[in-house]
């Protein structure tokens, strides 16, 4: 892991869709990092995530990319060089291949003309082979399975060659088994490629298994951030969920996590 300055920063952001949503919310993200965010439906992160790629715009405060430039003054293609996204819905369409599909992900380097060049291929389908997907090129998007998909979304955006990746939910309604897989996929990636990596998750204990930091989030701010170990304690867990939990450390710096589930009292009836 990186240390130094953020490659992508948020300062005391809020926004609001008639109620607060997000509340004075500040943190970075280093090169080489994996981060994770978990808190309960409806405390803003998936907010977030469109506050830091610049699709919705702060009402106070500011997202700065690469130390001091702020994203408001970044139009939207320029965004797109430097913070890909992974989105929970990634519109997939059924008349394209796996290969156009993940194409798409070099549209913010294209010319006026908009025609991909060979290097464009060349770097799509690196991202394919990175997501392990090269076998699928011809197919159609329609043709491969749930953990497949997910693969592809991943690939579209490493096609991008940004050097800050958001992850929205990537692992919701998959098996285990591609939970897994994908999670490490993407470590291993953010590793290798150097990347700055958030994700956002409901997953605890995925997320205490791959990434580096937490960010706990309730009620539109951020409780506690930190490594795995400091952040996803059974006193913050408590404050989040209102429920008791175990936590369990694991090899290097893993926990895992589980909810103490109290046997409920029944009541006799005359």
């Amino acid at each position: 892991m990186s240390g130094g300055r953020f490659i992508l920063e948020a300062r005391g952001i809020a926004f609001d869709y008639h109620k607060p949503i997000v509340r004075d919310i500040s943190f970075g993200l280093r090169p080489g990092t994996f981060t994770g965010i978990v808190g309960p439906n409806g405390c803003g992160k998936t907010t977030i995530l469109r506050l830091l790629d610049g699709i919705v715009r702060p009402l106070a405060g500011e997202v700065f990319v690469d130390g001091e430039r702020p994203l408001s003054g970044m139009r939207r293609k320029e965004i797109a060089r430097h913070i890909a996204m992974v989105p929970q819905n990634g519109g997939l369409d059924p008349y394209q291949t796996v290969l156009q599909f993940a194409m798409q992900g070099r549209a913010p380097h294209l010319s006026l003309l908009g025609f991909e060049t060979g290097k464009d291929e060349a770097l799509t389908l690196e991202a394919l082979e990175m997501t392990q997907m090269t076998r699928h090129l011809r197919a159609r998007v329609t043709e491969i399975s749930g953990g497949e998909k997910q693969r592809l979304l991943l690939a579209r955006a490493l096609a991008q060659r940004t050097p800050i990746l958001l992850l929205d939910e990537v692992t919701a309604n998959l098996d285990i088994n591609y939970q897994v897989e994908l999670m490490r996929l993407v470590q291993r990636i953010t590793r290798e490629q150097n990347l700055a990596t958030l994700v956002v998750s409901h997953e605890i204990n995925l997320l205490g298994a791959f990434c580096d930091r937490i960010i706990l989030m309730t009620k539109g701010r951020v409780l506690y951030q930190g490594s795995v170990g400091e952040a996803l304690t059974r006193e913050h867990l408590q404050q989040i969920f209102g429920l008791d939990f175990s936590i369990r450390s694991l090899t290097g710096s893993r926990v895992e996590v589980l909810p103490v589930i109290e046997e409920e009292t029944s009541y006799a009836t005359s």
